[in-house]
């Protein structure tokens, strides 16, 4: 696929640190939205990154990942964007409130999205990945396993192309409903590193058969 303008909307620790990554990896990274440091302000600090309005944004980018919590994403971005992303690939990276998590009848966030976003191919993605963790891979450490989910599997092959490209080893889920499994990870790995004493940067690793010590530890080659 090469190099192609990737859109990140929001601009906290999880925006910040996904914007770095995609251009250490090469990308061209659109930032739009984002509340206290401004996609001006963020976009000043990573050269190759361009603060642009949210409707350039998706007229541009061939990605959009919307690195900000569901209600934002419900309240300010989707009343805003959900024309202009029609057919463009959005990433979730949201995780739900743990209540939602112990409420039977609760879905997902990303299904929850993908309501929002009826017209766009919804994959779920990084939310098990913290934006410390995120930045460390950027710079060569070590990589946890991202599992994904999406209904569409052109989009998901695109989202998988681009997290390798950042040094992710990835997992396909399956369909989007799915996503209820991979929040629930993301709960379980917060829990194991309060519990553990392990820090923000926690993840794990998938471990499969044909694998060679050095991809069981996540040393890429």
């Amino acid at each position: 696929m090469g190099r192609f303008a990737v859109g990140v909307v929001g601009c906290g620790s999880m925006g910040s640190a996904l914007a770095e990554a995609l251009i250490l990896g090469g990308q061209r990274v659109l930032l739009a939205g984002g509340r206290g440091r401004t996609a001006a302000a963020l976009a000043a600090t990573l050269p190759g990154a361009h603060a642009v309005p949210p409707e350039v944004l998706a007229r541009d980018s061939a990605i959009v990942f919307l690195a900000t919590r569901l209600p934002v994403s419900r309240r300010e971005v989707a009343p805003l964007l959900r024309g202009p992303l029609e057919g463009t690939v959005v990433v979730d990276l949201s995780n739900p409130e743990p209540a939602d998590l112990r409420d039977p009848e609760y879905g997902s966030a990303g299904e929850l999205v993908a309501e929002l976003f009826p017209r766009s191919p919804v994959v779920k993605a990084l939310n098990c990945v913290s934006a410390r963790r995120l930045r460390a891979v950027a710079h060569g450490a070590p990589a946890p396993t991202v599992p994904i989910a999406g209904n569409d599997p052109a989009a998901k092959q695109c989202v998988s192309y681009l997290l390798e490209r950042l040094g992710f080893d990835v997992a396909d889920a399956g369909p989007l409903h799915t996503s209820k499994w991979i929040e629930g990870l993301a709960a379980l790995l917060r829990t194991l590193a309060e519990q553990e004493g392990l820090g923000d940067a926690v993840g794990f690793r998938l471990l499969r058969a044909d694998m060679t010590a050095s991809d069981q530890t996540g040393v890429r080659r």
